[in-house]
């Protein structure tokens, strides 16, 4: 019988089979009589095959001994799965289990719990909170699962032939986990995907094995548990995947989920924490296969307002870094714990997180605790700017700032206050956006740049003297200074705070001048512009500073004065007020005339080099005593210590400051008091006049040899007899001048055909005197005379005056110095003398004007003063437009001989006396015009002079068009226009021809042909 085992222990003969085998390959054993237990079973079930066959009986067993093996039991590992029952019954589907296999089961009476066989795998719950044991209905409906929690109810049962295999990995992972340490990251309000993955002994993926998610305890950074009543801790599964509810909350380490992993041998879901403080909590989850394999990752939830620091007391993800709309960068700011030290600090609490404030801000730059100094903190409009870009409590939400409090923060840019004597800070209240300005110290939060201002300053001045390393200017005047700072890349950086400080002023040898504190300045900015301050010290210190902006350009432009300076060297020391370790250093000089500038003087000095006289007679300053080898003793003027001489050594070579050549005569001398009398040569000059000293002259007195001198500050003269006597001394520039050999007058507007200088009238004429000696070399401080003689007309005739009024001075001569001295000498007659003396270059220029002349030469003559014999001449000649230049002509002229016509060329009229000779003449002596006398013509007359006469031919006259164009060039030509028309070929009616009057342009064409005269000009 098929429903009987062959065992010796059935009640019947049977074939029922050893194993079965499902569709998918699994093989089963069949079942158990319920004497073939190990122990005789609690229940047994008894199914009867009709009259003959009463039955074997079965045992029956609880769920417990099944899974465990025990009191018959096949044990867990060899316990189908519901699966492999399910798929049992798909293969012999509707009671072929009964009636083709001979299993005992059946749906009559009490025996239909036989229906039910032990499955060795955990069903889930509906709400996935419950892992239930299975049995399924082989009979009649494979999808007929038994489930419960009972270990006491009895079902049948079938073991595998060959064990299951159980899993043998699970790995529990997280989304952007860490290898390392286990935990994976996500922010507050976001999902964590995680994935279990089972797998067997040989690596493939294991269907449908039943996993358990479940959770810890939270824990904050500082591994402080978070109570399971708040609701910060609480975990939310999401999306559970392949079974299970969509969201499940683990609110606390009691709570678990089941769910059953896929095909591919996964479980997938996400998780959130969406109150979370940013807390870490242990997610586990475990195999229910039997196997016991279990995996655990952390789960970090972080939130904005805690920064991701071992410092921090809760998990965060606040931006280490964030930029405003202008693109400045931030650095988060540092937790209280964070700093080095916490001195100067006080602390407060802010979304969980301890902060700080700086309660020595004005010494932030130099504190090493501080995270960074001035100028690694954002500036007022940075901030103001960040605040703009996440108003009303965004910085918090969005970057998760501390600034709910109302703290101020520190802005890293100065202004100076309103006397410009000191600097305030500024603070930006982030809160709401609030600055304060205040010399006060005032706690302070920070918030650092990203890359801290790296800003350099420079003094400098347009007066700089690259000699003296300094600018330089003289006492009375100002100095132009400017402070510019750049950024790293060069660029002027605006609005930036700036010191400019002094300290004590110094004389030329370094030494502190303590006078008045080192000399007194005046300080003023120009650009933009505070105002003045005074710029003093006291005799040891200097603590006056001036505080400025730069302009939008990165500069700023002042000026310092130092009206009371001997002559003093300032140091000078720009700084950028937030950063005072940025400096740029530079002196100023202020110079005064009474000092030379020479490295022996013990101030700095800008006295002349030299001086020249009235006379041309150039002086070098007088040497100060150190400058000198040996002295006769010295004297003290204006700070500064002179030599003094004896008239003996004067005259001795390399005694004094100079040799008797290089020594100024006592005419010299006298020239320059008289040009600067009274002490003017000291307040001119800077000499030290007022010791009142006496001044040796080169040459002795005439009549008795004493030594001559002379007081240069009260004029006073006098001479000395002893040779042991001091004095003052002062040297010539160039040596006494050698005796003259010669003497020229040039002009660069020499004409060599008239032998002469020529300009026209109304032009100056350059002139020059030269003096030289017989080696050809020039000779300064020569006097000579300029004189002229008469002025004359071409014609060789003495003019003084013209014909008429109005010429009245036609050979006065107006005669300008140019060199060496300035000069003007009006020369209305022959008797009025120029005196003049060359130059160091042995020269004198002039210039020569004769603006009423009529075309006039005039000779003049140059003289030496001391030496008559030496002399020379030159013809000068002022030539006027209305003479033509020709020898025929009365008075000397520039008049163009030819003008162009109508593309002609038509030559002037003729004089009178450039008429050919045999020829009578229309008038006897021509017609007298602007001087000169000119020759009248008739058109056509055989006797008299006509145009073919003055042409060759008629036709070669011009036509009454070409003398009406004339008229327009006419006047700038100097042709005569007087009294007459000039004549064209043009003829008219009646045998007349016509004319033009060229000062009216009136055609006149009445002209007879031998009768009417007129001016005759012929086209060439």
């Amino acid at each position: 019988m098929v429903t009987s085992p062959d065992t010796p222990k059935a009640n019947y003969w049977g074939h029922m089979a050893e194993t079965l085998t499902d569709s998918s390959g699994v093989a089963y054993r069949r079942p158990l009589l319920a004497s073939e237990f190990s122990a005789t079973p609690g229940k047994t079930l008894t199914i009867a095959n009709g009259y003959y066959d009463k039955g074997e009986t079965w045992g029956m067993i609880t769920v417990d001994k099944a899974w465990n093996g025990t009191g018959g039991g096949c044990g867990r590992d060899t316990l189908p799965t519901v699966a492999n029952l399910q798929t049992l019954y798909g293969t012999y589907p509707d009671n072929a289990m009964r009636s083709r296999n001979g299993w005992p089961m059946t749906s009559s009476g009490n025996n239909n719990v036989s229906r039910y066989w032990w499955a060795g795998d955990y069903v889930i719950s509906s709400d996935g909170t419950k892992s239930l044991y299975a049995a399924v209905n082989l009979f009649n409906d494979g999808n007929d699962v038994k489930t419960t929690t009972s270990t006491s109810m009895y079902y049948m049962q079938t073991c595998l032939a060959s064990p299951r295999s159980a899993a043998a990995s699970l790995t529990l992972t997280l989304a952007g986990q860490d290898e390392t340490t286990g935990s994976a990251k996500a922010k507050k309000g976001e999902q964590m995907a995680a994935t279990i993955d089972v797998k067997d002994a040989a690596g493939q993926p294991m269907k449908n094995v039943m996993v358990k998610i479940s959770r810890g305890s939270s824990y904050n950074r500082a591994n402080s548990a978070t109570s399971s009543s708040s609701i910060t801790d609480d975990i939310t599964l999401r999306n559970v995947m392949p079974s299970g509810l969509a969201t499940y909350l683990l609110d606390t380490s009691a709570k678990y989920l089941y769910a059953q992993t896929d095909a591919l041998g996964q479980v997938t879901f996400t998780l959130a924490q969406d109150s979370t403080a940013g807390l870490k909590t242990t997610i586990s989850a475990a195999t229910m296969d039997g196997s016991n394999l279990t995996d655990s990752k952390g789960a970090i939830f972080t939130v904005v307002t805690s920064p991701d620091s071992d410092k921090a007391k809760y998990w965060g993800h606040m931006p280490e870094t964030f930029t405003n709309s202008k693109g400045v960068e931030f650095k988060r700011p540092l937790l209280r714990a964070e700093l080095s030290s916490t001195a100067d600090t006080s602390g407060y609490t802010e979304n969980n997180e301890t902060w700080y404030t700086w309660s020595r801000y004005p010494n932030m730059y130099q504190d090493t605790a501080s995270p960074c100094d001035r100028l690694g903190l954002p500036t007022v409009n940075d901030l103001q700017t960040l605040y703009t870009d996440y108003p009303n409590g965004a910085l918090t939400t969005t970057l998760g700032l501390p600034v709910a409090s109302g703290k101020y923060w520190g802005a890293g840019n100065s202004v100076p206050d309103a006397t410009h004597s000191d600097s305030q800070f500024q603070y930006v209240r982030l809160s709401d956006n609030n600055t304060l300005t205040t010399k006060a110290n005032t706690a302070t939060a920070q918030l650092c740049l990203a890359k801290r201002r790296d800003l350099s300053i420079e003094l400098t001045s347009s007066d700089m003297d690259a000699d003296k390393g300094a600018p330089v200017a003289k006492k009375g005047e100002s100095l132009p200074l400017t402070v510019t700072v750049r950024d790293g890349s060069g660029t002027p950086q605006p609005n930036t705070a700036i010191r400019l400080g002094r300290t004590l002023s110094i004389d030329r040898a370094g030494v502190v001048d303590g006078s008045s504190g080192g000399g007194g300045m005046i300080l003023t900015s120009v650009a933009p512009s505070t105002g003045s301050m005074t710029f003093n010290c006291t005799a040891s210190s200097c603590t006056s500073y001036w505080y400025g902006m730069t302009d939008e350009n990165g500069k700023a432009q002042l000026e310092v004065t130092q009206d009371d300076s001997r002559g003093l060297r300032t140091p000078l020391q720009a700084m950028l007020v937030d950063d005072p370790l940025t400096v740029s250093d530079m002196d100023v000089i202020f110079t005064v005339i009474t000092s030379p500038d020479s490295d022996k003087a013990k101030y700095w000095g800008h006295m002349p080099e030299t001086v020249t006289n009235s006379a041309g007679v150039k002086f070098r300053r007088p040497l100060l005593a150190a400058e000198m080898t040996s002295n006769s003793g010295t004297y003290l003027v204006n700070n500064e210590t002179w030599p003094l001489v004896t008239a003996a050594n004067t005259e001795k070579a390399g005694a004094t400051g100079c040799d008797a050549e290089y020594q100024p005569l006592s005419g010299d001398l006298q020239t320059l008091y008289s040009d600067n009398p009274n002490g003017a040569i000291g307040t001119n000059y800077g000499w030290p006049v007022a010791g009142n000293k006496s001044w040796w002259a080169a040459d002795r007195a005439p009549n008795t040899a004493y030594y001559q001198f002379i007081n240069l500050n009260s004029g006073g003269k006098g001479t000395a007899s002893s040779s042991t006597a001091t004095g003052a001394q002062v040297c010539l520039v160039e040596p006494r001048t050698s005796t003259p050999a010669s003497i020229t007058l040039t002009s660069t507007a020499m004409d060599s055909a008239k032998n002469a200088a020529v300009v026209a009238k109304g032009s100056a004429m350059p002139l020059t005197v030269t003096v030289k000696d017989s080696s050809g070399n020039p000779v300064a401080n020569v006097g000579f005379t300029l004189s002229r003689g008469d002025s004359k007309n071409r014609a060789g005739m003495v003019i003084t005056d013209g014909d008429v009024a109005a010429d009245a001075g036609a050979d006065d001569l107006m005669l300008k110095e140019l060199t060496p001295a300035s000069a003007s000498q009006s020369m209305t007659t022959t008797g009025i003398v120029f005196t003049g003396t060359t130059g160091s270059d042995g020269t004198a220029t002039f210039t020569l004007n004769q603006d009423k002349s009529l075309g006039l030469k005039t000779p003049l003559t140059v003289k030496v003063t001391d030496n008559t014999t030496l002399h020379a001449s030159l013809d000068v000649i002022f030539m006027v437009l209305t003479s033509p230049d020709t020898d025929k002509a009365l008075f000397w002229g520039n008049m163009s001989d030819t003008t162009s016509v109508n593309g002609k060329t038509l030559h002037r009229p003729w004089l009178q006396a450039e008429m050919l000779s045999g020829v009578t003449p229309v008038f006897t002596n021509g017609v007298h015009a602007n001087n000169e006398y000119w020759a009248m013509a008739h058109t056509v007359d055989n006797t008299k002079w006509d145009i073919a006469k003055q042409c060759g031919s008629l036709s070669k006259a011009p036509d009454n068009n070409d003398l009406l164009t004339l008229y327009h060039s006419i006047s700038s030509l100097g042709w005569p226009t007087q009294g007459y028309p000039y004549l064209s070929k043009s003829s008219s009616s009646g045998g007349m021809y016509c004319g033009v009057d060229e000062n009216t342009k009136s055609q006149n064409c009445a002209i007879k042909p031998a009768g009417t005269a007129g001016y005759a000009t012929c086209v060439e």
